[in-house]
């Protein structure tokens, strides 16, 4: 006759790491979380450091975590959300340029134009942009007009709106409409950071989780073979 138990004997050496290992899937759940969660928060501050002037709030918000669900299914990651929900066209698009470069074209479906203000000649944000309501303002200005300038080229170069001064003798570009499309180089290395920092951080964060999954572990075990015990006595 033979008899094994794994609470006494030679086995019970054997069963704090089957133990163990139940609870690596689970570890690894956490982690990821921790990771994606915690880099998410470094990118929305990170961009600041590479836009002029930083970034809109909305623009940081466009960083989103798809979080892992389950142990089952360690899949999860960090995306850019081109689309606040609030507009029926993709109000955020402009964020898919920041992150990987591309071509920019206008906001807005109803925009055939990109609006470019020029340095100098109409007050913008410290990021450089138009603040909100300034292009329909001005239209309405007297000094003002929309267009390419009856003398000289009639290129879309020239498209835009312009200022009239010394009482209609000059006029200059303020705003540039004249182009459909733009190049624009990737100006957030998004990737190199995340890289970075799962270097740096995520051995650490998945051997502070591995012990919380053990230790939780042994605990629920503990708090069930309590209450079997419990119920056994006072049946």
């Amino acid at each position: 006759m033979l008899t094994l138990d794994t609470r006494q004997g030679p086995l019970a050496d054997i069963l704090p790491i089957l133990k163990a290992q139940k609870q690596i899937a689970y570890a690894m759940q956490l982690s990821m979380n921790d990771f994606l969660f915690e880099t998410n928060k470094i990118l929305r501050k990170e961009i600041d450091y590479h836009l002029q002037g930083g970034a809109e709030a909305f623009t940081r918000s466009g960083f989103r975590v798809h979080r892992v669900k389950n142990k089952r299914n360690l899949h999860g990651g960090i995306y850019a959300s081109l689309a606040s929900g609030k507009k029926p066209y993709n109000d955020r698009e402009y964020l898919r340029n920041i992150v990987d470069g591309g071509i920019v074209k206008p906001p807005r479906p109803d925009r055939k134009k990109l609006m470019q203000p020029l340095p100098g000649r109409v007050p913008v944000n410290k990021r450089g942009n138009l603040t909100k309501g300034k292009y329909v303002s001005l239209r309405k200005k007297k000094n003002y007009f929309y267009g390419i300038p009856k003398f000289g080229p009639q290129t879309e170069n020239r498209r835009g709106l312009w200022r009239t001064k010394r009482g209609g003798k000059k006029i200059e570009m303020v705003i540039a409409l004249g182009k459909t499309e733009r190049p624009q180089a990737k100006l957030f290395p998004y990737e190199k950071i995340i890289k970075r920092r799962f270097d740096l951080r995520f051995k650490n964060i998945f051997r502070e989780r591995y012990q919380y999954a053990v230790e939780s572990a042994d605990k629920r075990r503990s708090n069930i073979f309590h209450g079997v015990e419990k119920r056994i006595r006072n049946p």
